[in-house]
């Protein structure tokens, strides 16, 4: 090695490692686009700490964890607490004013990184966290100052670093462990900002996020819960789900599928089965499992239902949104259709910072690839839902277009030559709904309901009178009937709506009665 190399190695060496401010503005404000982010992060902490009091025998099974997520809406503060392991009073100040130091890293837990406890400091007045283990006699608490960072944060002397900010704006001190439980973690954000509906301190938008993106359990109203749970047996934390609290209900917060997704007040679609999938990953190991839940695809499924869109999830968390996998389907359109999860096992598909997305990789590749004929299942299923419900509508039209001749017909307003033109028209229908009924994509209990609907109206049009020119004509001149005759198949002949036509008809006729 030469002069100069081993001047720049023991420069490399002496070189003081200076980590400034903005690391911790980065963290605390800058990590996540939606607020409520921040209530994944402390519940994903808080399963991992249920975990690891089953691992340990102190808790029976997951069971018998509980998060609770308490709201003050009076002095504006939220709690959230799980019964987990806890921290211990001897490694909590270390474990708390780490950064990017997670012991978590290489396990099998939710959280790794080591930065999401932080991600509230942002938007409160105080962040609070608060620990105990079994065995401690005394609750630790750590305080973070929110706006002592925030001043700290917009100070212009770029030389403050991260521990000074540290030292000024967090305090630690022991609590009397009476009122708390043997072995618990809890954060508190204290003077939670008031951002757009005040979503930190809402309870509907909470309990609607939680229930999509935190591992809670199925609904008893899913009936395809304990074929869902079958499936992810043997895999771990992919099928475990916790019991999340809100405001002390007893009821825990629920996943958001149920049997039906409504699509408006009027409009519903049951799930009719579910198709469960594997993945193999690169090394012939199990890379992922999912499910998708068929319905009959009348559309995009409303956001507000909270299931549309092939999820991801990690150890039961998901990633992303609803559209994170939309490059499978042939059609992005065809993403907000559909209904289902991809349960990522394999450890080198790794979610980002955060958690919106998967670090590209070979492996994520391979997830992808094997994706893409799910996604044109249900591609299929969606237009083949569509041309049936066009062929559907033509049956439907159709009908409502022979009963409005049978109307006109049973008036008996019309001259003998329109109602010969009506009945072709109505057997021109009645043909056009019988190839409707025959469709080769419906099975045989649709076509047996059209067959049965159709033999009806076929019975309706066979008894209907082909002339009925007696009452409606009775108070009239016999030598001016033809001539109004002539006039009501004017009237039928230019208007676009025969039963505003025939509506307009009776009231002639019934002026005409009255004179």
């Amino acid at each position: 090695m030469g002069n100069a190399e081993k001047i720049i190695e023991r420069q490399l060496e002496e070189a003081e490692v200076f980590v400034g401010k903005d690391v911790l503005e980065l963290l605390s404000s800058s990590m996540y686009v939606n607020p409520l982010a921040i209530f994944r992060e402390y519940v994903q902490n808080a399963t991992d700490a249920i975990d690891d009091a089953v691992a340990i025998g102190l808790l029976p099974s997951t069971n018998d964890g509980r998060i609770d997520v308490n709201l003050d809406h009076i002095d504006r503060r939220v709690v959230v607490r799980d019964n987990g392991v806890g921290l211990s009073n001897a490694e909590f100040p270390s474990r708390m004013l780490s950064f990017g130091a997670s012991k978590k890293r290489g396990t099998d837990a939710r959280g790794f990184r080591g930065v999401g406890r932080l991600s509230a400091l942002g938007y409160v007045q105080q962040l609070v966290f608060r620990s105990r283990a079994m065995g401690d006699a005394k609750v630790i608490e750590a305080k973070w100052d929110g706006r002592a960072v925030k001043s700290l944060l917009a100070a212009t002397d770029q030389d403050t670093d991260l521990q000074s900010i540290v030292r000024e704006a967090v305090s630690l001190r022991h609590l009397d462990p009476d009122e708390y439980p043997e072995h618990f973690f809890e954060v508190e954000l204290v003077k939670p900002r008031r951002i757009a509906n005040d979503r930190l301190l809402n309870e509907i938008e909470i309990e609607n996020f939680i229930g999509q993106v935190c591992p809670c359990p199925f609904s008893p109203e899913f009936s395809f819960r304990d074929e869902v749970a079958s499936l992810l047996a043997g895999h771990g934390r992919a099928g475990r789900a916790y019991h999340i609290h809100i405001n002390g209900s007893e009821t825990p917060v629920y996943r958001p599928h149920r049997d039906q997704v409504a699509f408006s007040d009027t409009k519903r679609s049951a799930f009719h089965n579910l198709r469960p999938f594997e993945i193999e990953g690169i090394d012939g190991e199990t890379a992922a499992v999912g499910w998708l839940a068929h319905h009959d695809y009348q559309g995009a499924i409303p956001v507000a239902q909270g299931v549309r869109g092939l999820r991801a999830r990690v150890g039961n968390i998901q990633i992303g949104h609803d559209r994170l996998f939309a490059e499978i389907f042939p059609e992005d359109r065809f993403s907000s259709w559909s209904v289902g999860e991809v349960h990522v096992l394999d450890p080198r598909v790794v979610p980002n910072g955060r958690r919106d997305e998967f670090e590209n990789n070979a492996h994520l590749d391979n997830i992808i690839a094997h994706l893409r004929p799910i996604g044109a299942e249900v591609a299929r299923e969606c237009r083949v839902s569509s041309q049936k419900r066009n062929r559907i509508k033509s049956f439907e039209l159709a009908a409502d277009k022979v009963y409005e001749k049978l109307e006109v017909l049973k008036q008996g307003a019309v001259s003998d030559r329109y109602a010969k033109t009506i009945k072709a028209e109505t057997g021109t229908l009645l043909s056009e709904m019988h190839k409707a009924t025959e469709f080769d994509l419906f099975d045989e209990q649709e076509r047996g309901a059209f067959r049965r609907q159709l033999r009806k109206i076929e019975k309706a049009v066979d008894t209907q009178s082909t002339k009925s020119d007696g009452d409606i004509f009775e108070n009239l001149p016999k030598h001016k009937r033809s001539t109004y005759k002539e006039v009501v198949d004017l009237i039928y002949d230019c208007s676009v709506n025969q039963v505003a036509a025939k509506s307009l008809i009776d009231r002639i006729f019934n002026r005409l009665s009255r004179k």
